[in-house]
């Protein structure tokens, strides 16, 4: 290293004559001269000042940066866990440490130098990076570490992973959403272990028990591409889905591990994303639905609710907001007896199945207020539908 200049020397010795600083903060506040850290900086300066430097802890840390190396490691143990691209060290410190800081650099009228918290998380972040082979990322990491050096705790905050997948449903009788504890109504309480959700099974509360368990979350939002009742099969290719994992301890996947029936709902297709998109996509269902008539209904009726419906629009009218409109495509009818049919059709998504085929309210949204035309509307006759099935979701 090139000898340091003798006004550095002179400033050095007059700082170190008022403030007891150990090598790091010393070093700190010199960036114009190049070595390879601010301890051995500091070291260097001192040797070069060839003054006696009070035994006293550091001003300005309290030699707080004496115990970077054991904080290191202590980092890495709690790391180990868990599964990272890259990371983002963040520290909370006492505020006399800056406030001292700024005291000095304001009095001797030093500029341009590192603050210590820049310098704690930057010396922690090389050694993590290090260690693990992960680099720092200051924008979107997979690890968000935060080091309270009031508290003395280390925390870990991984990013929620983001996933796309799809789900069967082969049984009857289970809803898609969780419902809420009827005792508390989502507060939490004892009956609920304090989750604020019934323990009753649902497609839900399935997906999130594999999904957590899989990738060692803490928890799973979900946001549905469509829905389906209670009664529904969900067959074909399965219902699209997006899941946010929150806490997630891994951040990879074996498919073939995930594709096992639990309670009637299969995991068809699992994979990491991005991030889930900020608008649901617009999709197309292939729906079979069983509808019975209040009377009796003949050919004649039945063809031209076909040929209504083939390749037809339907309008959904609600509260305070504009009309919707949805497409029917390949409207197809098959008579099972006088007073029921089963129909199979492909229709736009967010479509309401059963209030297209009775014209109600019963089962509406709130908002909702009519659906024109529809099956009780064409045939003249009053229909209701209490099973159908999603053969198939396109997105």
């Amino acid at each position: 290293m090139p000898p340091i200049e003798k006004s550095i020397i002179n400033l050095a010795k007059n700082i170190l004559s008022e403030y007891s600083l150990c090598d790091w903060c010393l070093g700190r506040q010199f960036p114009s001269i190049k070595e390879e850290n601010n301890e051995v900086k500091g070291k260097t300066i001192k040797k070069e000042v060839k003054m006696k430097v009070k035994e006293e802890p550091c001003f300005i840390c309290q030699d707080t940066m004496q115990s970077i190396k054991d904080i290191s490691v202590k980092v890495l143990e709690q790391l180990k866990d868990f599964d990272f691209n890259d990371f983002l060290i963040g520290a909370k410190l006492p505020k006399d440490f800056i406030e001292k800081e700024d005291i000095i650099r304001a009095k001797f009228k030093l500029r341009g130098g590192e603050t210590i918290k820049g310098e704690i998380t930057r010396e922690i972040g090389k050694t993590i990076a290090t260690r693990t082979n992960r680099k720092v990322n200051f924008y979107k990491p997979d690890m968000m570490i935060l080091v309270d050096f009031i508290s003395g705790k280390i925390y870990l905050n991984p990013r929620s992973l983001s996933i796309y997948g799809r789900y069967l449903k082969t049984i009857r009788g289970l809803p898609q959403k969780r419902r809420k504890c009827r005792k508390c109504k989502g507060k939490g309480c004892s009956e609920c272990e304090y989750t604020g959700f019934s323990k009753e099974k649902s497609v839900e509360q399935i997906l999130a028990q594999a999904l957590i368990k899989k990738f060692d979350a803490k928890d799973a939002k979900f946001t549905w591409v469509g829905g389906e009742s209670t009664e529904s099969l969900v067959l074909g290719n399965g219902r699209p889905f997006y899941a946010e994992l929150i806490g997630p301890k891994l951040r990879h996947i074996d498919e073939s591990e995930l594709l096992k029936e639990d309670n009637g709902i299969i995991l068809k297709e699992v994979k990491i994303i991005d991030e889930k998109p900020k608008k649901i996509p617009t999709f197309k269902v292939k729906v079979a639905a069983h509808v019975k008539f209040d009377g009796e209904v003949n050919e004649e009726k039945l063809n031209s609710l076909k040929e209504r419906l083939q390749n037809s629009e339907v309008r959904i009218i609600q509260l305070k907001k504009k009309p919707l409109i949805k497409k029917i495509y390949d409207f197809n009818v098959e008579r099972i007896n006088e007073r029921v049919i089963k129909i199979t059709f492909k229709c736009d998504g967010g479509l309401n199945i059963k209030s297209f085929i009775s014209g109600s309210n019963r089962g509406m949204k709130k908002d909702l207020l009519e659906i024109t035309p529809n099956v009780s509307e064409i045939m003249g006759v009053k229909a209701s539908c209490d099973i159908f099935d999603i053969l198939d979701v396109e997105v």
